[in-house]
């Protein structure tokens, strides 16, 4: 518990402080802060319309079941609107299965339709697969880009089965700022606002509606939603470059509070002037910057390397 009250009802059974506004809740008020930061989001940056068919990618973490409740909540008063859960099974024994079950149980309680789709589906091979059998190593990617790009990918083609209008991503915050952080570091000049709603002919826009919620907000949404926490850890997950970036920025917000927020500020008010318009994939006709996206690349390479 936290001294003082609840800055909403004034309740002395505070649960969370937040630092960097200086607002105290209760677990009631907390959660319906959530929802109603999350809805804000979305009216600020125009991320969904009453009529849209909302396919909404459902990993079976907590962060993905915490933003379809909050999405379930957020459309019940939009009628003309609905929600599909989309769960991609990129083929990663133990960590995946359990995740799935997750997303399986948490949809069929609400009422969702769920859909599962797997990497073996769609580009005949399996993360563990190509990992294995040396492929990674020999086009030389790390287990998360190969994972994070055709993820991707698979998502837009599973929201064209079911014609989505919209992607509805649970990026938070820091998903965002370590991704603009990770360009940086990797000499991207070219610059993509993540998670806010792009239209173009014949282009499924993502959102992610949790980009101005921090992390450690949504894990205590989903605790206190009594949402499932997966047991098992992504055996790949200590290789990615991501989890460097993620510790030190970490680090720097517990010191130094509302740093992510500055950040975000900081990279889309310098990089939104330097926007260039979208090319398209000559293979796949979604947005890049390049003649081949990422996603086609990397599926060609692995494909060249099975088939040899």
């Amino acid at each position: 518990m936290v001294n003082g009250g609840c800055s909403v009802c004034g309740s002395s059974e505070v649960v969370y402080r937040r630092r960097y506004s200086g607002e105290a809740f209760c677990r009631r008020c907390f959660l319906e802060n959530m929802v109603s930061r999350v809805r804000a989001t979305i009216s600020r940056y125009e991320l969904l319309k009453p009529f849209d068919k909302i396919v909404v990618a459902v990993s079976g973490g907590k962060d993905s079941l915490s933003l379809l409740k909050i999405l379930y909540k957020i459309e019940k008063d939009f009628p003309r609107a609905s929600l599909i859960a989309v769960t991609i099974d990129e083929g990663i024994p133990e960590y995946r299965d359990e995740a799935v079950k997750n997303a399986v149980k948490y949809t069929g309680n609400l009422g969702i339709p769920h859909y599962i789709f797997g990497f073996k589906e769609f580009f005949g091979f399996t993360l563990t697969e190509i990992i294995e059998n040396g492929i990674a190593d020999i086009i030389n990617l790390q287990p998360c880009t190969i994972c994070g790009v055709l993820r991707r990918k698979a998502l837009t083609l599973a929201a064209r089965k079911f014609e989505g209008t919209v992607i509805a991503t649970a990026h938070t915050l820091d998903d965002i700022i370590q991704t603009y952080f990770l360009n940086v570091l990797r000499g991207d000049t070219r610059f993509t606002p993540i998670g806010i709603r792009r239209e173009a002919e014949g282009v499924i826009p993502r959102v992610a509606p949790f980009r101005l919620i921090p992390e450690y907000e949504v894990v205590l949404y989903a605790y206190f939603s009594d949402i499932l926490f997966q047991t098992h850890v992504c055996p790949y997950a200590e290789r990615s470059m991501r989890d460097e970036i993620r510790a030190f920025l970490t680090k720097y917000e517990e010191k130094f509070p509302g740093s992510l927020f500055a950040a975000l500020s900081s990279f889309e008010n310098v990089y939104m002037r330097s926007m260039q318009k979208d090319m398209k994939c000559r293979m796949c006709g979604e947005p890049t910057s390049r003649e081949i996206c990422r996603a086609c690349e990397i599926e060609e390479k692995i494909t060249q390397r099975l088939k040899r």
